[in-house]
């Protein structure tokens, strides 16, 4: 910590623990700046007795392991088994589909192209290709039916609770299409908590691979369990490093007391500005390979703490709004309303110290002033250089602003970023007085769906959704817009 107490380094030590021994030695920092969230006032013992006791309270479950977030940390004892599956799937198939929505799909999106990068499957020397389906659109399912070979296509079905409507609708299709051309159900890999239900009997009268996730952790924290594990071992990711980087992160939070700790200021920060109407959280990722990772924290931030009850059961609707967006992209689409509309958002920045490569610019039209001063900058350069005016132009105008900088593109890296917003979430939520893994509003339209459709154990209120679509449809009010 600074002596202003206002930028907080996590050192990413591959030495740190005996689980990361065969990880090479990292003396690698993420970096989280508050100073232009905080504000001029920057004395942190009004903070410290205001929400110290809750978030000492939060570390001792992260010390003692009784957090649910730290269930990710029992996955290493499945690493070998995932491995083994990984490295079996990887040798009989060119194509790996995963079926799965929301936290059973986002996480992995977010490592491939985190690590990867978009253009994985386009490069000749990565086999198996690998596509994530995570909807039940047919426009984009009868796309994949014609371009997967599913003689050449294995299948890995994700879901929490082995019910998903949206996922067993697609693993139903894409089952009979690898069944029809002779596929191995053998081969088939289900990925599902351990509760009694339909996909776990399928699974084993089948034959399947089953891998389980621990049963208390919800999908949209699963990215560091199988659910995120075996599709990134396919791809050659060593799942213990995105675990170390996680560990890293877990032991920086758990030591550090409240007035030292990034989780603790960052989370007291953004909840008090909360209370002062600014409820959107914008996070502004520069780099496109953090263009996935802004959707993994999109519902992580609003399902964990978009909460009408608080675990009290008063009424708070709680939680902020919150928004990814790249950078510098994004500069020409929402920064003038960011900067001179609406005083009610706070503005995260994530940026990457060092990429692996980058590109030099050359003195291509020197005579042309628009064009000249480009030459002997680089494109990381730039963008660094782009990120700071944004964040600097937005602090100036009086809207609150946080940075975290990223060392490099990684896999321990990745896993700290991934853990370290996973606390703040769960930090967060304490000060907010709401349960943080539950989803309580993603029920009711489930239910809905699964009446409409007929499963047979939800028909009973069948015919009193009928009637509520019949008066929804009265209270409509429709313009068409005729296409000659």
């Amino acid at each position: 910590m600074t002596e202003k107490g206002i930028i907080w380094y996590f050192e990413l030590n591959a030495n740190a623990n005996s689980m990361l021994k065969d990880v090479v030695k990292m003396e690698q920092f993420i970096t989280v700046d508050i100073g232009h969230l905080l504000g001029k006032d920057r004395d942190l013992n009004t903070f410290v007795k205001k929400y110290g006791a809750a978030f000492q309270e939060f570390q001792s479950l992260l010390k003692e392991n009784r957090s649910t977030v730290t269930l990710s940390f029992l996955e290493e004892e499945s690493i070998p088994e995932i491995k083994r599956i990984a490295l079996d799937l990887k040798t009989r198939y060119e194509n790996v589909l995963v079926l799965g929505i929301g936290g059973s799909a986002l996480g992995f999106r977010a490592v491939l192209q985190f690590l990867k990068g978009p253009f994985y499957n386009l490069e000749k020397h990565n086999r198996p290709r690998i596509f994530v389906l995570d909807n039940v659109d047919p426009a984009v399912v009868k796309k994949l039916d014609e371009l997967l070979d599913f003689q050449k296509t294995a299948l890995i079905y994700t879901s929490k609770s082995g019910s998903t409507p949206e996922t067993a609708a697609s693993f139903i299709h894409f089952y009979k299409l690898y069944r029809e051309a002779g596929g191995r159900p053998e081969d088939i890999v289900i990925i599902c908590d351990r509760r009694e239900n339909g996909i776990n009997r399928i699974a084993k009268n089948l034959g399947c691979h089953l891998l389980h996730i621990p049963r208390d952790l919800p999908g949209r924290y699963s990215v560091l369990s199988s659910v995120g594990f075996l599709p990134s071992e396919i791809i050659g990711i060593d799942s213990k490093q995105l675990l170390s980087g996680a560990r890293a992160v877990h032991q920086a939070i758990t030591s550090a007391p409240p007035e030292e700790n990034a989780v603790f200021v960052l989370g007291a920060c953004l909840f008090e500005h909360a209370q002062k109407g600014r409820t959107i959280h914008v996070l502004f990722n520069y780099s496109s390979l953090l263009i996935e990772f802004g959707l993994w924290f999109m519902q992580l931030w609003a399902e964990s703490l978009g909460k009408r009850l608080s675990v009290a059961q008063e009424v708070v609707n709680a939680g902020t709004t919150p928004l990814a967006c790249l950078g510098a992209t994004d500069q020409h689409s929402l920064l003038q309303l960011f900067k001179e509309g609406p005083d009610d958002k706070v503005f995260g920045f994530i940026k990457i110290d060092h990429f692996p490569a980058d590109v030099e610019l050359t003195a291509e039209f020197p005579a042309e002033v628009e064009y000249a001063y480009f030459a002997g900058h680089t494109l990381g350069e730039q963008l660094s250089i782009e990120q700071l005016a944004t964040e600097m132009s937005l602090a100036r105008a009086g809207r609150p602003c946080y940075r975290v900088s990223l060392p490099d593109i990684s896999a321990p890296t990745l896993g700290a970023l991934f853990y370290f917003y996973e606390a703040l979430v769960v930090y967060t939520a304490r000060l907010w007085g709401v349960n943080p893994f539950d989803q309580p509003g993603v029920e009711e339209g489930k239910n809905i769906t699964y009446s409409l459709l007929g499963r047979q154990d939800y028909t009973g209120r069948r015919q009193e959704y009928e009637k509520d679509i019949e008066q929804y449809s009265k209270e409509q009010k429709i313009y068409k817009l005729y296409l000659k």
